[in-house]
């Protein structure tokens, strides 16, 4: 069994998954976010190359050009970040997306944002040391109709940065940490033994540089904060006066958030106020906007609060039933309709679920049990709480547990050969 798994290359785990959505650099920025909310997945891909517009008019990847992955968190960190964003978020959104591209690729260092472009024969560990290797969350396979899979063509090929045969372009689908992580585990948890049974503490998985903040931070403290998170796959832990924790803001839990009053919750409320406002972020309470509206005027944001009033106008001017012929037409005219359409769940997403349901174990935890529990909250990491104070005491992500898990199944490989 060890040995049918580790034949798997990663067009194996493309299976049944779409194609990748990408944008061209002059898309505007509220125009990805419409298309972030419309999609299946939780990001879209920004291509970073005038060779992928010639040839393909931005719908599809050229060889040779950069693609950076964007999110819906990452637009929130796009405009809270920055003082002239905030002052002005309506610009913000209506500039190329290929400023905020850029701002992603540079907020996490080199790689952060980057996807890697892999041969749809690749093997799995060969994409597994891709990943690690580059410090990287994402990997780009062509969808290849009729793909001969061949043993000689087992070996990684990452795509580089500098423009290489800008002409040949093709379809991609997206893999994960995640859709590693969990295609290893559903195959077989035998195959990891007794590695699986250990504790993390003992596999030394548990990191002690976690971002967090105290619930009564001020939420724009947690920006910088958010932003490492999307570049190692985590999220911001937010802490009592205790360090117990609370809860989390996690960046695939913004999905759900229309960025427009959730970048004026960010502006305007304490961390702890923005887990609630997140929470209900589909049907605040009126007493939250108000106050949302009030700390805004007071601390002369008024363009703020002025977005985040058109975007509830334009919500509520829209036709109560989604499945109507108007109530379409109503969405694709309003970007403000568009990205407030009924957002749909998918294997990549971790929209719908409470910031205060966090994934969280003890260091004495196994590692099936955290993965379980990681998969389980389709998250890349678990908190580490002391179990007795409850107390942040540190995070175990998915690319440490990767780096494991590859060490056991080359082991494996080696002592087959």
């Amino acid at each position: 069994m060890a040995a049918s798994l580790l034949s798997h290359v990663v067009s194996d785990l493309c299976i049944g998954k779409p194609p990748a959505r990408v944008l061209p650099p002059s898309t505007p920025v509220a125009a990805a976010l419409a298309a972030l909310r419309t999609g299946d997945d939780p990001f879209v891909f920004v291509v970073d190359a005038d060779e992928a517009l010639r040839h393909s008019r931005g719908k599809k990847i050229a060889a040779g050009c950069v693609v950076v992955k964007v999110s819906v968190a990452d637009v929130l960190c796009y405009v809270c970040g920055d003082a002239d964003n905030l002052s002005d978020p309506a610009a913000a959104l209506g500039r190329p997306v290929s400023a905020l591209a850029a701002a992603v690729h540079a907020g996490g260092g080199d790689h952060h944002g980057a996807a890697l472009r892999v041969d749809s024969l690749t093997s799995l560990l060969d994409a597994i040391d891709a990943l690690l290797s580059n410090d990287a969350q994402t990997l780009l396979v062509p969808l290849h109709a009729h793909a001969a899979r061949s043993r000689k063509h087992h070996h990684v090929h990452v795509s580089g940065c500098s423009p290489a045969n800008p002409a040949a372009a093709t379809d991609y689908c997206v893999l994960t940490r995640e859709d590693i992580v969990r295609h290893l585990f559903s195959y077989s948890i035998s195959l990891f033994a007794p590695v699986a049974a250990r504790t993390v503490a003992s596999l030394g998985l548990v990191r002690r540089d976690v971002h967090a903040v105290h619930a009564d931070d001020d939420a724009l403290d947690a920006i910088p904060l958010l932003r490492r998170s999307i570049a190692d796959g985590t999220a911001v832990a937010v802490v009592a006066d205790d360090d117990a924790l609370v809860g989390e803001i996690c960046p695939g839990v913004l999905g759900s958030c229309d960025i427009e009053s959730a970048s004026a919750a960010f502006a305007a409320l304490s961390a702890g106020d923005v887990m609630t406002y997140i929470d209900c972020s589909l049907s605040p309470p009126e007493f939250l906007l108000r106050s949302i509206r009030a700390q805004l005027k007071g601390r002369g944001m008024d363009a703020m609060a002025d977005l985040m009033d058109a975007a509830d106008d334009a919500a509520s001017s829209l036709p109560l039933s989604p499945s109507s012929s108007s109530s379409a037409s109503s969405d694709e005219d309003s970007p403000f309709g568009r990205a407030r359409r009924a957002r749909r769940s998918s294997s990549g997403s971790f929209r719908w679920r409470s910031t205060k349901d966090v994934a969280a174990c003890h260091a004495g935890s196994s590692l099936v049990a955290v993965m379980a529990q990681a998969l389980a909250h389709r998250v890349g990491y678990v908190w580490v709480v002391d179990e007795v104070s409850g107390a942040l005491t540190g995070v175990v992500s998915f690319a440490d547990v990767l780096a494991v898990l590859r060490e056991h199944l080359r082991a494996g490989d080696t002592q087959m050969n």
